[in-house]
């Protein structure tokens, strides 16, 4: 049983970390803007504190109900994110694109981060087939003025700032300069107008006027943003590092949307300065926007390393009487770092800590607890075996799960019947992962569980589940 537990956490793990080889979308879904002036905003803060946690408590029922919904999971890192939690968002996020298809995955990143669609998009529909700057260029001005917060609105300011920066373009150029300057005179504060108005002037070699347009925008608001924004532009254009940090944080500060800030902000901190720590929050919010974000490596190797590393720092001392509080940090990192702590104490005083993580919201830390009370389980199997039916008759699906797995593990045989009965469950995620967790890996040569998995493919209805099965079936021959 001990080795069918290391391939089994190898099986699982791997699922997680699977890197998957994203093409770069060939719409603005997950486009990532590296010339000067581009960036992609996030979607809005919530102020309300208590508005984002009631986001956040809906978002956990809707992920639980809907375990086979790449919306649902991305749903969740975003009201994570929102409330304060980014690391989680960044595991929610980084085990949904394991999880689910390439195609699943970025159309529902597209429609729950990035925002695509709507409105802004019937806007944007008059520029099918048109090729004429003189026609494309209102389409994109109207875009860009009508609908400033939505992907599509987002994506035509970029598209002039780039059209105008070419200077040698001719008439193109011109108009969508004058269309970006109009722009930017309506609406003044806006950081975004403000940086792409200036990234353009910066690539067309007009420093000197960028430069005063930022100025100006100071002498008026001390705390712009994109004035900030562009005059770190400029500092780096000049090499002058310590100036562009300055002038990013500000921009970054003052407009934590600002992407092209974040990017140059984590090269600076990350390579330039060697602080791989100082630029995780900056990579976590390139992921967030574009999980295929990289620089010299991917984001999410890069974030994964540095939580790793400082995971290893923060608990290389603690001890068993210790643990307790950190099975309840903000942060799914550390939380499944504990578990695997009390894996290595095997002290069942933990037990009831480590149940309550098996609903957690991170797959990592999920499993890191299912491995911590298999442990347990081999010293004091009475101990584990006494939450068994709480667990596996939980109200909680993600319980009953993990629940299955364990048992499966620590009893052999006498669990088939719990997983046979799982194949029933009302939840559609619970009998997926009935299937793909305990029947195909535990019982796979077990005559009966054949019988079951038969049943199954003959009676299972619906078919996000059928596909589910498939697709992880697929993955194991």
């Amino acid at each position: 049983m001990r080795d069918a537990r290391r391939t089994n956490l190898i099986i699982v793990f791997s699922l997680l970390m699977i890197a998957a080889a994203f093409a770069i979308y060939a719409t603005i879904v997950l486009r990532w803007f590296s010339a000067p002036g581009g960036s992609i905003a996030a979607m809005p803060a919530i102020e309300d504190q208590a508005a984002a946690r009631g986001e956040l408590e809906s978002a956990r029922r809707e992920f639980r109900d809907r375990l086979l919904d790449p919306r649902a999971h991305l749903r969740l890192a975003q009201a994570l994110w929102k409330a304060g939690r980014p690391i989680d968002s960044f595991y929610v996020t980084y085990g949904a694109r394991q999880l689910f298809s390439d195609e699943e995955f970025r159309q529902a990143h597209a429609e729950v981060v990035v925002g695509v669609g709507g409105p802004a998009a019937e806007a944007r529909a008059r520029l099918k087939g048109l090729n004429d700057p003189a026609l494309t260029v209102p389409v994109h001005a109207q875009a860009a003025r009508d609908y400033p917060d939505s992907a599509e609105g987002r994506d035509s300011l970029e598209k002039l700032s780039q059209m105008a920066a070419d200077a040698g373009a001719g008439e193109s150029s011109e108009l969508a300069l004058t269309a970006l300057s109009e722009l930017y005179r309506q609406d003044p504060k806006s950081p975004e107008k403000l940086a792409a108005l200036g990234g353009a002037l910066i690539g067309r070699g007009d420093d000197a006027k960028a430069e005063a347009f930022a100025d100006q925008a100071l002498s008026r608001t001390p705390t712009h943003a994109g004035a900030a924004h562009v005059l770190g532009m400029l500092a780096l254009k000049n090499r002058d590092v310590d100036a562009a940090r300055k002038w990013l944080n500000a921009a970054w500060e003052g407009d934590s949307n600002d992407l092209y800030a974040a990017a140059k902000l984590a090269q600076i901190y990350d390579k330039r300065r060697g602080d791989p720590e100082a630029a995780l929050p900056f990579y976590l919010a390139l992921y967030r926007e574009n999980p295929d974000y990289e620089d010299g490596e991917p984001a999410e190797t890069t974030i994964r390393r540095t939580l790793d590393a400082r995971r290893a720092r923060l608990l290389q001392n603690v001890t068993v009487e210790g643990l307790g509080p950190r099975f309840k940090l903000d942060d799914a990192s550390l939380r499944a770092a504990a578990a695997l702590r009390a894996a290595d104490f095997k002290d069942p005083r933990w037990i009831g800590a480590l149940g309550e993580l098996l609903d957690d919201d991170c797959l990592n830390v999920r499993t890191a607890a299912d491995y911590a009370l298999y442990r347990i389980g081999q010293v004091d199997a009475a101990a584990v075996d006494a939450r068994r039916d709480a667990w596996l008759s939980s109200d909680k699906p993600l319980v009953r799960i993990r629940a299955l797995n364990l048992y499966a593990d620590l009893d052999g045989k006498n669990a088939l019947p719990y997983a046979v009965t799982a194949l029933s469950d009302p939840n559609p995620g619970v009998r997926a992962f009935t299937v793909i967790m305990a029947l195909d890996h535990y019982f796979a040569d077990v005559p009966e569980a054949a019988r079951a998995r038969a049943r199954f493919a003959a009676t299972e209805k619906d078919p996000a589940v059928l596909d589910f099965v498939r697709r992880f079936q697929g993955r194991a021959r």
